[in-house]
């Protein structure tokens, strides 16, 4: 994992971090202050300022941690499944788990946005779309070179038309489009990449 992820978390600290995901998905990026994260943490704002100098090296930090957090849970779970078809099961499941869901869909949009105008959040945004491309990438090679899957492009453009979709769905989840659910996102999800890997169409009752 980048090293830029792995920061020291002890309880009040983590407290904190997880305070600002929280915030961002309820607020709005730019409308977090020191004071929201103060009160959520339950820490003064002395305590806050002897952690985090800044309020961008605060949300800094907590976008670092939050982004840290998603690639370890990825690469666990790439190590977990023998199988490529139940590995991407697996990440799919991840990235939908029920636990807060909405929240983590409208921090991934929120985290988007605000990375599009600062060159750190950028990076820390290119890390976690890393972290979902290496262990997506390696299953559809997998299960190509056992013949298992089949592609109409090449490995890259496939994952590529993956995580947009991913992207996509969060989105819809996140703004509650055309009444998006998480149960709704992960079958169309797993329908569609069935189908860009040559397999018949995913089905709940297949899984």
């Amino acid at each position: 994992m980048d090293a830029a992820l792995q920061l020291r978390t002890d309880g009040q600290r983590g407290r904190i971090l997880a305070s600002v995901i929280e915030l961002v998905s309820e607020m709005g990026y730019e409308r977090v202050r020191l004071r929201d994260v103060a009160k959520r943490a339950g820490v003064s704002i002395g305590t806050l300022q002897h952690y985090y100098e800044t309020r961008d090296g605060l949300m800094l930090a907590a976008f670092a941690h939050h982004t840290g957090k998603v690639v370890q849970g990825l690469e666990e779970i790439a190590t977990r499944d023998a199988e490529p078809w139940d590995r991407i099961l697996g990440l799919v499941e991840y990235i939908t788990q029920p636990r807060g869901f909405r929240n983590r869909c409208l921090a991934f949009m929120e985290m988007a946005a605000a990375s599009a105008r600062d060159k750190e959040l950028r990076r820390l945004f290119c890390l976690q779309y890393d972290g979902w491309r290496a262990p997506m990438k390696a299953a559809i090679e997998e299960g190509l070179a056992a013949g298992v899957f089949r592609v109409s492009s090449d490995v890259d453009e496939t994952v590529d038309l993956i995580l947009t979709q991913i992207d996509g769905l969060e989105i819809a989840v996140a703004t509650q489009v055309a009444g998006m659910t998480r149960t709704r996102m992960r079958d169309a999800l797993l329908r569609v990449i069935s189908v860009h890997l040559g397999l018949p169409p995913y089905a709940p009752d297949a899984s």
